[in-house]
This record gives structure tokens, C-alpha cells and sequence, in this order.
């Protein structure tokens, strides 16, 4: 019986500590390194693209139609995560790779040189609407990472390009 307590406790718990885990690849690193001084960190929040589309910003190169695309794509954007360096390059790499659940991504691209340089590109996505592209390169010299959180209709992405080429 106290086994069975025990498994209701550990059930009743799990989703709760489950919310705090990271959902995207970036969060933890990002939480790890933001203050090493060795890293160089960019972190655009979703609130300011929520700021742009509630301003009433003159943006002279672009005409109303345009905004308006711009907008619509970037409106579920939750933030933009960036984490580079050029200190201990490749055993950041190796780390990453091995910390990094990416069999919950699906592989856009890799490259990889005689060199020793390395690229990946990753994506969640469902329905043509991206929820994060996560991108990571290392080489002898130089590791980062890159993810974009949020919701991009690939869709609206069509009506940006129509209305930047004034279709």
C-alpha cells in the first residue's frame, strides 16, 4: 500500500516538475553560460516584438502592407537565444552534442569539413508551423548556438514575400 502512495505522490509530482524543464536545446546552456564572461550571449525577448507591433513605429523603407506581413510573421515569436565562443571551441561542441536530445528534432542540414568544422541545423515543427529552428556549429576555434522559440507560420512567410516584392 505504501508503494502505491508512493506512485501516486511520484505521478501527481511529474508534471509539475515536467513544466520546468527546458523546451528548447539553448535553455540550459544559455541558463549555464549567460554569465561566463568567456561566452558572448544575445537573448531577444518575445515582448519586444509584442512592443513593435504595438507601436506606431514609422519604418520609412516600408509601406504599410509590408508592416503589416512583417508583423503577422513574428507576432508568436517567444525569443531569440544566441550563445557563442571562441574559448575551448570544441570541447563545447562535443559537450553539446552529447547533452542535446536531438532525436526530438528533425535534421534540416549538417555539414562537415575536412577541417574539422561542423554545422547543424534542426527544426520542430508541425503543420508548416515552426516552434523552434536550433542551429550549432563548432570548429577548432569557435562554438555557438542559435534557437528561435515560437510560432512562425511558413505559411505567412509566402504573404511576407508577396508583399515585400509589391505582388
Amino acid at each position: 500500500m505504501k508503494y502505491l502512495l508512493a506512485l501516486l505522490i511520484c505521478l501527481y509530482l511529474a508534471p509539475a516538475s515536467a513544466q520546468k524543464l527546458p523546451q528548447d536545446a539553448i535553455s540550459t546552456y544559455f541558463s549555464e553560460y549567460v554569465d561566463n564572461q568567456d561566452f558572448t550571449v544575445v537573448y531577444i525577448s518575445g515582448k519586444i516584438f509584442e512592443l513593435v507591433k504595438d507601436s506606431n513605429l514609422d519604418l520609412e523603407d516600408l509601406d504599410e502592407k509590408e508592416v503589416e506581413a512583417v508583423l503577422r510573421v513574428v507576432r508568436d515569436v517567444q525569443g531569440i537565444r544566441v550563445l557563442h565562443t571562441d574559448q575551448n571551441a570544441m570541447a563545447h561542441w562535443k559537450e553539446a552534442k552529447k547533452r542535446i536530445p536531438t532525436n526530438k528534432y528533425e535534421l534540416l542540414f549538417k555539414v562537415r569539413t575536412k577541417d574539422g568544422d561542423n554545422v547543424e541545423a534542426f527544426i520542430q515543427d508541425e503543420n508548416a508551423v515552426v516552434s523552434e529552428l536550433f542551429l550549432i556549429f563548432g570548429a577548432a576555434d569557435n562554438f555557438g548556438m542559435f534557437s528561435f522559440i515560437g510560432s512562425i507560420d511558413l505559411t505567412k512567410l509566402s504573404d511576407l514575400q508577396r508583399a515585400i516584392e509589391g505582388n
